[in-house]
């Protein structure tokens, strides 16, 4: 072998030691570098290593770019994040991690057109999706609302084959439901081979959110069947069912149930349970909840402030109010409607004044809801012309709630040219809307102006706006029975309209007189009586007065206001039966007992 040939493999060997050095250098380099993104939280760290690898041969090394834009996604630098991924998009496609946690991160903090814009390049690109793609991009659907753009992912779902992965069907359940589309949740959930606790949850959930509360109570119960896992989140789901529908016996039942199977009383369940037992008439049972629990948020807080408020009790929310901000807890906006609505519920304008007014000491700015209880407040307390010049001089456009709010007022105290002048803001804002045409012309039938009545229904014709149908119902062994005016299609018809019949006769021996003004048609007086006679809160009450043991609270829903006449026909009933009658309506709850009623005649 010839010294040349030596002295050249002896270099070639130098160089290959060196180059396999280097590349141990590198892996080295990119393996510290991979550990140290892992507990860097904050930007500066994160920006400090980035330089670093800049400075090396590291800038093209896709794997630990991709870390670093994910790195700088938790630190919430969007801004360097996009830069990184501009740079490893010039060489190649990034790997279809990083444009998830994009499509991610933009849809949980709340920029849901970015994500799904994001997804569509996503789709564009040479990267191909995965399932974690589908159960990211879906909730930002939901969240947009936009019920096109998840239809045309579940195309897509459908397309390649991953409708069945459980994932991604809970995902599509959850996005149909908070879409307003429960046909389509249902159907993907019923093609589920073995339901899971989260896709239980999510057609639960969408069932409340859409307000049909007996389907979610009908899963609930399939729920129980299967002997699916519940937790905390189904327990707040469906006791905001429970709430809704007045069902008081069946929240007890699932009040019990946490408490047996030791689910998790968090934050979320406790209000729940608290807002159940008040919209279910039985505020002492959420003042009791309240008490139980030692570890308080401002959710809780708020709970029994808005619940104390509903039942009329201000001023023990008032002092409650007041125990929380000695706790430190600063109010939000909601615990302010509560409790504004309280001192509206019972005329304290001037404690309400107080109130409003202290929204800005903690840099509150007003929203429609504190000014639709103020508007409420000052009508009902008789203020119209104090409360007209609010809505006008309001630093926002009023909605139609809040005219709504003041056309109210004129009606109690029938104010027919006011009335006038607010129904046309009303009606220019929600013309859609069968409650202003209905309360507009009760207004005008109050005062015996009966064309004015005409000339309403007659709008109400032409614009095609059908009238929602007044109803009551009543919880009896955890069954709900709903009633009509003079509704007959009850099993019991005969025997309730029996007991109306008698209870008015017997009411009238003790000095009830009918207040026919009460009935908004252009009718005898014979027929009003027997219309009033009627009234679905009556047979409600009657039902339930057959149906119950003596001394039983009896709990009345109804979806409307409940109007004067059977206000005082219940005080009447009350002193006959020997019992105490609650009946929550559109607005409020009145405690009936022993002829009096917890409002005071203020409502």
């Amino acid at each position: 072998m010839s010294r040349k040939f030596k002295i050249n493999l002896h270099r070639m060997l130098l160089s290959l030691h060196k180059n396999i050095h280097a590349l141990k250098c590198q892996d080295q380099f990119s393996s510290i570098s991979l550990s140290k993104l892992q507990n860097y939280t904050s930007p500066h760290e994160v920006r400090s290593l980035h330089a670093q690898i800049l400075k090396t041969q590291h800038s093209e090394d896709l794997s630990l770019l991709s870390r670093l834009a994910h790195r700088y996604l938790l630190c919430h630098c969007l801004g360097d994040a996009l830069q990184v991924f501009a740079q490893m998009k010039r060489e190649k496609d990034p790997h279809v991690f990083l444009w998830n946690e994009f499509v991610k991160w933009y849809s949980r903090n709340g920029f849901y057109i970015e994500s799904m814009e994001f997804y569509r390049c996503l789709s564009l690109s040479k990267t191909p999706p995965n399932e974690f793609t589908f159960t990211f991009i879906l909730p930002a659907c939901a969240g947009s609302r936009s019920l096109f753009h998840g239809r045309s992912i579940h195309a897509q779902i459908i397309l390649r084959n991953m409708d069945s992965n459980l994932f991604v069907a809970t995902a599509l359940i959850d996005m149909y439901g908070k879409c307003g589309d429960s046909l389509s949740s249902r159907q993907v959930f019923d093609e589920l081979r073995q339901p899971t606790t989260a896709s239980f949850n999510a057609l639960i959930s969408g069932y409340v959110t859409n307000g049909e509360f007996n389907e979610a109570m009908w899963v609930f119960n399939q729920m129980l069947i299967s002997r699916e896992r519940m937790d905390a989140m189904t327990m707040a789901s469906i006791l905001h069912a429970c709430a809704s529908l007045g069902a008081l016996q069946q929240g007890r039942w699932i009040h019990e149930l946490i408490e047996r199977e030791n689910i998790e009383k968090n934050e979320y369940v406790g209000a729940a349970l608290i807002n159940m037992y008040a919209k279910c008439g039985s505020i002492a049972d959420s003042l009791k909840v309240f008490d139980e629990i030692n570890r308080r948020d401002l959710v809780l807080w708020t709970s029994i402030i808005c619940g104390l408020g509903s039942h009329g009790l201000a001023y023990e929310a008032e002092r409650i109010f007041l125990s929380m901000i000695r706790t430190g807890i600063k109010p939000d906006t909601i615990t302010f409607v509560g409790i504004l609505c309280g001192f509206s519920h019972v005329g304290l304008v001037e404690k309400g004044w107080e109130y409003y007014k202290l929204m800005s000491s903690y840099g509150m700015e007003y929203s429609l809801e504190h000014c639709n209880c103020m508007v409420d407040m000052l009508g009902r307390a008789g203020k119209l012309e104090e409360a007209e010049n609010f809505v006008r001089e309001m630093d926002m456009k009023p909605d139609a709630g809040i005219w709504g709010a003041l056309l109210n007022a004129c009606k109690i105290y029938k104010d027919v040219e006011r009335a006038e002048r607010v129904v046309e803001e009303v009606l220019t804002l929600d013309s859609d809307n069968a409650g202003w045409y209905v309360l507009m012309s009760n207004i005008y039938a109050t005062s015996g102006m009966w064309d004015g009545v005409a000339k309403m229904r007659t709008l109400m014709k032409q614009r095609n706006v059908l009238k929602l149908p007044g109803w009551s119902w009543i919880e009896v062994d955890g069954q709900i029975h709903n009633f009509l005016v003079a509704d007959n299609s009850h099993p019991l018809s005969y025997e309730i309209h029996k007991l109306t019949k008698d209870l008015d006769k017997r009411m009238r021996e003790m000095g009830y007189v009918p207040l026919l003004d009460c009935v908004f048609s252009n009718m005898g007086e014979g027929e009003k009586e027997g219309l009033l006679c009627g009234h679905s809160e009556r047979l409600a009450i009657a039902f339930g007065l057959l149906s119950t043991k003596p001394g039983t609270t009896l709990r009345v829903m109804k979806n409307l206001r409940v109007c004067i006449d059977c206000h005082n026909a219940t005080k009447f009933i009350t002193r006959i039966v020997g019992r105490e009658i609650i009946v929550r309506d559109a607005k409020r709850f009145h405690h009936f007992r022993e002829g009096l009623c917890s409002c005071g005649d203020y409502w």
